[in-house]
């Protein structure tokens, strides 16, 4: 077993296709097929069931694949962290954002890592909201720049900011002709959220925050997707709440503040003491996202709408 064979695996696995694998990893299909034939000799398995028509993962390959997956980003991070020992102050730290954050975030912290730490080699990826911790335990990020986790757990997670919160309303709906809609204006109004098996923490705080104040949320359909959300606002079918910074233009929808309502926007990172190539990307986005402010928000009087829309 080599990683050359383990790559093959995977990119087969996931692509279902030897054709489209070896596109991906660069090769040719017999190189491709080879090395998997190689791995399944070398474990005693069939990993995939060919036809001519179709490539599919047997029982054992599918149990085998996160095996392998993990192996795979084990060795990136020896790799990373090799790296990060060759250049003292230098090295490649991965940010991890969830949808709401993607938007406004990532371009000014690029931008600024590439101005400001050049020595820093900065990579990206997008998370589910249930991702993020895991995601930060295993290494596969250093840091991830989210919403309020609402759990307890070994993280440090800082605030950087609050912001206020919008409510997606189709455009003929009597709300859109307000300014802002109050907190009150939620109760019992028909709203579409994301499935709560997306960021169930966020989704049960959020409910019982609204239980709290006597708001009643009336989710009429969730979605597994911001996207599918605005669609369905667009169609008439509810409104949809998410953080200002996050709001995207979208044909039939327009966007309301909602009053004494905050997002909180947070940076998380594991509990060790950061590389300084970590430590330089933390300062970062604490200048550029940061808000003194944020600790006397009165927050004993506003609702923390922080999920994850992601």
């Amino acid at each position: 077993m080599d990683l050359q064979e383990l790559r093959a695996f995977v990119a087969v696995a996931e692509e279902l296709h030897f054709g489209r694998a070896a596109l991906r990893l660069g090769l040719s299909q017999p190189q491709v097929s080879r090395r998997v034939r190689a791995l399944e000799d070398g474990l005693g398995l069939e990993l995939f069931v060919r036809t001519p028509r179709r490539t599919a993962l047997t029982d054992a390959g599918a149990r085998l694949l996160e095996d392998a997956r993990d192996a795979l980003a084990a060795v990136e991070r020896l790799r990373d962290r090799a790296r990060v020992a060759r250049r003292s102050g230098a090295g490649r730290v991965r940010v991890g954002f969830v949808w709401s954050t993607l938007g406004a975030h990532v371009a000014p912290l690029v931008a600024a890592v590439a101005e400001q730490r050049p020595e820093v080699e900065l990579a990206i990826c997008q998370l589910r909201f249930v991702e993020i911790v895991p995601a930060l335990r295993r290494g596969d990020v250093d840091l991830a720049i989210v919403r309020a986790l609402h759990e307890e757990t070994e993280m440090v997670e800082v605030t950087l900011r609050h912001e206020p919160s919008v409510l997606a309303i189709p455009e003929r709906h009597r709300l859109a002709r307000r300014e802002r809609v109050g907190l009150a204006d939620l109760n019992r109004l028909p709203m579409v959220a994301l499935q709560r098996e997306l960021a169930p923490r966020p989704y049960d705080a959020v409910t019982a925050a609204a239980a709290e104040r006597g708001l009643e949320l009336r989710i009429v359909q969730q979605t597994r997707s911001p996207s599918e959300a605005l669609a369905l606002v667009s169609a008439g079918i509810g409104v949809y709440r998410l953080p200002l910074s996050a709001a995207q233009l979208h044909p039939g929808v327009v966007y309301r503040e909602i009053e004494d309502a905050r997002s909180r926007l947070v940076l998380v990172r594991r509990p060790e003491p950061p590389t300084p190539a970590v430590a330089a990307v933390v300062q970062l986005a604490a200048e550029l996202f940061g808000d003194a402010d944020h600790a006397s928000n009165n927050g004993a009087r506003e609702l923390d709408l922080s999920t994850a829309s992601a």
